[in-house]
């Protein structure tokens, strides 16, 4: 998913629209409740369906679409977060969520809820994985997805990259100063090809291999190639898969993700000094609609269920009051800052409990 299929979900659907969420599990045995609680999510999205009192027709056409979903996930190989979501027209999309952690819930409404989609694809941007060795490869990689790169720059192999100087033979203690001229050259064209890369599809790198050949790369590279890389991993990993090159670089995209979230914070704090804050659901909700946020901050687990009324949000708890009700008045406020071409960001729980656990950065 990118950010245009996201806008896309954002649309109003003609009502229902159901968004069925749950968090799932990568390892046993936890792994094993997820298919019993998705069914009982289903089940309890029939039954919410029935007492909205709609037209059997269409409660049995979205729960159709919905199971058959359900039955093409493939639970032995799944994430985080399970999304689901159906719409009437035979609209279903099915989302395995990477690295985020979402509170369970059935949504029905006349569009879909995209928060956790929004925070998927924060946390799944393109990165690259350069696995230095006598072959050195590059992968390339978004969230959970990773795949070799074969072109003309990528694989490299040591031996044809770097021919042999025309004496034949072994190398002799003397002649070392050779074959160690031979690995920086070959280091400096792996730098030279990946700076080429770069140029065309900028992203950033995680760079593995064995300890000795990870720190002659680091400590050579110039200073454009050292800023695009965000992490390296030591071991060996010359016939590792792709899958497995993705699950030893996990923990560098979270730490990551961890860094972007500080970068977030700090970046809200130098704008309370320059008057460029505002902070609680209500008063960042009135600026988004005049496009004044530039970037959003929200606690990872902030629902907030409202009443709108007259263009003004109050927080409610339950469905009862005046004025419309929204499901979670955050999903929408998100929504309404990046169709203002803002960004958000998801922080941690309790870091902006002084801040009504949602704020903003201000254009102006």
């Amino acid at each position: 998913m990118d950010a245009s299929q996201l806008a896309g979900l954002h649309a109003p659907r003609p009502f229902p629209a159901v968004s069925l969420i749950m968090p799932t599990h990568r390892r046993l045995p936890e792994r094993r409740q997820d298919q019993i609680r998705l069914k009982v999510l289903l089940d309890e999205t029939r039954n919410r369906l029935r007492e909205l009192e709609l037209e059997n027709r269409v409660v049995e056409e979205l729960m159709d679409d919905l199971e058959k979903a359900a039955a093409q996930v493939d639970f032995d190989h799944t994430a985080e977060a399970l999304v689901l979501l159906a719409a009437r027209g035979r609209e279903i999309h099915s989302f395995v969520l990477p690295y985020v952690d979402v509170v369970e819930r059935v949504i029905i409404d006349d569009s879909f809820a995209t928060r956790d989609l929004v925070a998927m694809l924060e946390n799944t941007w393109k990165y690259r994985v350069l696995v230095l060795g006598r072959k050195t490869r590059l992968l390339e990689g978004e969230g959970l997805r990773i795949d070799e790169a074969r072109n003309a720059l990528f694989p490299m192999v040591y031996d044809e990259a770097v021919p042999l100087p025309e004496e034949k033979g072994r190398f002799s203690p003397r002649e070392f100063p050779v074959e160690e001229e031979r690995r920086m050259q070959f280091l400096r064209q792996i730098e030279s090809n990946l700076l080429e890369t770069l140029k065309q599809d900028p992203r950033p790198v995680v760079v593995v291999g064995v300890q000795r050949h990870v720190t002659s790369f680091l400590e050579s590279i110039r200073p454009v190639l050292a800023e695009s890389v965000m992490g390296s991993v030591e071991g060996s990993f010359d016939n590792a898969t792709p899958a497995e090159i993705a699950a030893v670089v996990a923990p560098v995209l979270v730490e990551e993700r961890e860094r972007a979230q500080r970068r977030a914070l700090d970046e809200l704090d130098g704008a309370r000094s320059s008057r460029r804050f505002a902070g609680g659901l209500e008063e960042c909700w009135e600026l988004a609609g005049t496009g004044r946020i530039r970037h959003l901050l929200v606690e990872e687990h902030y629902l907030a269920p409202a009443r709108l009324q007259d263009g003004r949000l109050a927080e409610a708890g339950g469905g009862d009051g005046e004025g419309e009700f929204v499901n979670d008045a955050v999903d929408d406020l998100i929504e309404a800052v990046l169709r203002g071409d803002g960004a958000v960001s998801f922080v941690p729980d309790e870091s902006l409990a002084e801040s009504g656990r949602v704020a903003a950065i201000l254009r102006y």
